[in-house]
């Protein structure tokens, strides 16, 4: 395949294999902020939401933005013990804050470092179980409240925890069999609207365009669809121009999955030229992962 992208809403789609691969800021169900960039940069909040105007914290520093400052500086000190990493923090923090705001952040580094060590001591939620997940929530909620401040944990935690209250309340309709599809699918988009900013909701919107293609595509594919009928129903439910690009990744898939075969399938003298013959050297430096994700997805002899 030669570098053939889609992209839907802010969810990019690159054809690998026999599939897509989605680079979206979550391609999974649960809304998340997006990745932390490689430096981190605390700046003053933007104003908040009228719904969260009494809650929010005044304090310019205490932002989520500290917390990916945190993990960054984490990272970047590869301390062995907390009084290493103290005291290789102040330079690092540097880096990033301005001068007024250091001895603060160093300050609220060490107790965040101390409450991560108390979490871990915390049992993880069972998946698929939503009673779980809530006593696990209402745990790491007290031992914030050990360390931080309402308004800290506000400033600091409260687009994370309103995330975390949504994938709970969610995690609950699910299971609940009292709900008809209907009454489910309104309560859903009830809690998403209560508990995500608009930011978070478009996020989970373009991860859910996301699964919907690929969810379509394996259907086409599983009733063997011709590419008539494929550009039909993606025209139908994405429109043309996601159609016709999704015709392509189908095309460019077809084309690099022949080239897969053939080189497969060839002698093992003659693969060396084919590597080169047939890939380009972005394509080479995969070949042998395209190989490996084809050989496990075989269907395995019965015995």
């Amino acid at each position: 395949m030669r570098g053939v992208a889609l992209t839907i809403g802010a969810v990019a789609l690159v054809a690998v294999g026999t599939g897509w691969l989605a680079l979206s800021p979550d391609a999974g169900d649960a809304p998340r902020a997006a990745a932390p960039r490689t430096t981190a940069t605390v700046a003053a909040p933007t104003a908040p939401r009228p719904a969260q105007q009494a809650a929010a914290a005044p304090d310019a520093l205490l932002t989520s933005d500290l917390i990916t400052l945190f993990d960054q500086v984490l990272a970047e000190a590869q301390a062995d013990s907390k009084a290493t990493l103290m005291a290789r923090a102040p330079a690092l923090l540097a880096k990033h804050l301005r001068e007024d705001w250091r001895v603060r952040a160093l300050g609220l580094l060490e107790r965040y470092v101390d409450m991560q060590e108390a979490l871990r001591t915390l049992q993880p939620p069972a998946p698929g179980d939503p009673a779980f997940l809530r006593r696990s929530l209402e745990a790491r909620e007290a031992v914030r409240r050990q360390f931080f401040a309402p308004e800290e944990i506000e400033g600091l935690f409260g687009d994370q925890i309103r995330q975390d209250q949504f994938m709970a309340e969610k995690m609950e309709l699910l299971s609940n069999p009292g709900l008809t599809p209907e009454q489910r699918a309104a309560a859903l988009a009830q809690s998403e609207q209560a508990w995500l900013s608009p930011a978070q909701r478009e996020v989970r919107k373009d991860a859910v365009a996301h699964l919907d293609v690929m969810h379509q595509t394996e259907a086409l594919q599983a009733r063997g669809a011709s590419p008539q009928e494929r550009f039909a129903a993606r025209s139908e439910a994405y429109g043309y121009e996601v159609a016709r690009g999704l015709a392509t990744l189908d095309q460019e898939t077809q084309e690099w999955n022949a080239r897969l075969d053939r080189y497969a399938s060839a002698p093992e003298a003659e693969r060396a030229q084919l590597r080169e013959t047939l890939f380009n050297e972005n394509e080479r430096l995969r070949l042998s992962g395209a190989l490996a994700m084809r050989s496990s997805a075989a269907p395995k002899p019965a015995k």
